[in-house]
Order: C-alpha cells, then structure tokens, then sequence
C-alpha cells in the first residue's frame, strides 16, 4: 500500500510539468507553424519570448502537481476501492433498451429500477441522475453537496449461456474527482456515501432475488472484456 502510495504520488509531481506544457507550449507550436505556413515572413519572427512563458509554466506545473499529488493522498484512504458486483439474472432479459444504446447494450431498466429504489431508501440527501447510455450499457450520476458525485456504471457483458435467458451484469460505484486542479485541491471524497450506496445495491439485488458475486479489482473498468484476465 505504501509502495503505491509512493509511486501515485510521484506520478501526480511528474504530470504537473508535462501537462503544463502541453498546455502551453502545444496550442502556441500549432499557432505558429500555422502562422508560418500562411504567411513564411513570420517564421523568424518569435512571437512569444521563452522568459515570458517560465512563470506561467512553473505556476501551472505547481498547480497540476500538487492538486494531482493531494488528490494521491486522499484517495489512498479508500480502503474499499475497486469493489464489483457481478450479476447474473433473467429479470432484464426482455428489456428493449439496446435499441436507445448506440452499441447496443441493454441494461437500462436495471438502472431505472436502482434509481427507483435508491430515491426511496435515500430521499432528498441524494440528486439521482437519469440513466445515460454508455459503451459498455448504462449508468448514472449520484450528487450530494459538497462532495465530488459518485458514478454508477451497469455494464451489460451478455450471456455467459445462449442457451438460457439469464444475462450477465458488472456493476461499479466509483467515486469521480474534478478534472480542474484547483477544484482537485478542495475535493473531498465521500467514501461513506459510496459505501452505503454499495450496501443499498446488496440489498436492491436481494429483494430482485439477483445472485451476484463482490470482486476486488486494482482499477475499476466496467467494460467487458471478449476474453476475461486470466486470474491468480
């Protein structure tokens, strides 16, 4: 744990000056090879001088580093990262909703009917979203104030029979920092909330009568794969 603490935290110091100058000096190259291609006189010319970019790139790379290396710190204290939920049921089997995903992927009565029971369970504390397609199946946004929102992804990974109705689920509740990194360095997760919405979800699967099996995995990718990682 504290290995990957180390190695997250020197990546988020690293990405500050990478990511400034691309932010910097990219836009600026492609406005000047354009300039220079329009009109070939002003290829001599520099039209930004480098000591004029120094400071904006050095408070930028700060910038970037710290709210990338803060936001290391804080979610190393997830101590329930990374938890899916693999279901299989029939109850979806007749859903039309593949025909409203653009890769065809049903799943969106699965996300209504969580919505449903999470408005009930939850009340006004929480904004749920409405259910947005996605290319692996559906998901939907979970908001409270204060707090960065949580996402909840229902990917749809088929039948692992096609002989039988029952299709496979892969469900995910991630918490989503800010990609702005000043709104990095005041973001505070709510890994509480994720874990009650986690405890909400067992419970919506048990009264469907849904069997589903809980896996840990390093990083969350909700999409399925055509082969599964093979498993030590």
């Amino acid at each position: 744990m504290r290995k990957r603490l180390i190695s997250n935290v020197v990546l988020g110091l690293l990405s500050g000056p990478v990511l400034a100058g691309l932010v910097l000096l990219v836009p600026l190259a492609v406005l000047t090879g354009l300039s220079a291609v329009l009109d070939p006189s002003l290829a001599m010319y520099e039209f930004v001088p480098e000591e004029a970019l120094l400071l904006p790139f050095l408070l930028i790379a700060v910038l970037i580093s710290v709210a990338n290396a803060r936001l290391a710190v804080v979610m190393s204290h997830d101590r329930k990262a990374g938890r899916l939920f693999e279901v299989t049921t029939d109850r979806y089997a007749d859903d039309p909703s593949g025909k409203e995903n653009i890769h065809g992927h049903p799943g969106k009565q699965f996300a209504v009917d969580l919505i449903e029971y999470l408005a009930t369970r939850e009340g006004p504390r929480i904004s749920l979203g409405d259910p947005v397609g996605e290319d692996y199946g559906w998901g939907f946004w979970i908001e409270e104030k204060g707090f960065s929102p949580l996402w909840v992804a229902i990917a749809h990974a088929g039948r692992p029979d096609a002989d039988e109705r029952a299709e496979d689920y892969i469900l995910a509740i991630t918490l989503e920092p800010p990609l702005l990194p000043w709104r990095r360095l005041a973001y505070k997760p709510d890994f509480a909330l994720r874990d009650e919405i986690e405890r909400q979800l067992i419970e919506f699967l048990h009264t469907r009568r849904m069997p589903f099996v809980t896996e840990a995995e390093d990083w969350v990718d909700p999409e399925p794969k055509t082969q599964p990682a093979p498993r030590f």
